[in-house]
C-alpha cells in the first residue's frame, strides 16, 4: 500500500460514506459513491475497500444482492500469504478477522434485489 496507511484507508472510506450520505440521497447512493471512490486502487486497497463497504452494509436493514455476492466472493479468495508484504502481522490478523465477520454477516442479511440508489 503505497499511498495509504491501513487504518487511514478505513477511515477515509467511512468518512466518504458519511459525506455522501449527508447529500440526502440515501444509503444506497452513499455506498455506491464510496465504493466507486476507492475501487481499483490496488490489490490490498481493494480488499480493504470491500471490507469497509461490507462493514457499512452490515449496519443497513437490507443488502443489495450484487454487493453481497461481489464482496463475499472477492473476500473469500483472500489468502494470508498475499498480505504479508503489504501489511504488518497485527494488521493482517485484524483484516482477516474483519473479513470473516463481513463474509458471515453479509450472507445472513436480508437481501435487496433493487439496485436503484
Amino acid at each position: 500500500m503505497k499511498d495509504w496507511d491501513y487504518e487511514e484507508l478505513f477511515e477515509a472510506i467511512n468518512e466518504s460514506y458519511v459525506e455522501f450520505l449527508a447529500n440526502g440521497r440515501g444509503e444506497k447512493f452513499a455506498v455506491a459513491r464510496a465504493f466507486n471512490e476507492y475501487a481499483d486502487m490496488g490489490i490490498i486497497e481493494d480488499i480493504i475497500t470491500d471490507v469497509a463497504i461490507g462493514e457499512i452494509l452490515l449496519s443497513q436493514d437490507k443488502v443489495y444482492i450484487g454487493y453481497m455476492k461481489g464482496i463475499t466472493s472477492r473476500l473469500s479468495e483472500v489468502k494470508k500469504d498475499n498480505l504479508k508484504n503489504e501489511l504488518s502481522s497485527e494488521e493482517i490478523e485484524n483484516l482477516l478477522g474483519r473479513i470473516a465477520v463481513v463474509i458471515t454477516e453479509l450472507k445472513n442479511k436480508p437481501i435487496d434485489s433493487n439496485p436503484v440508489a
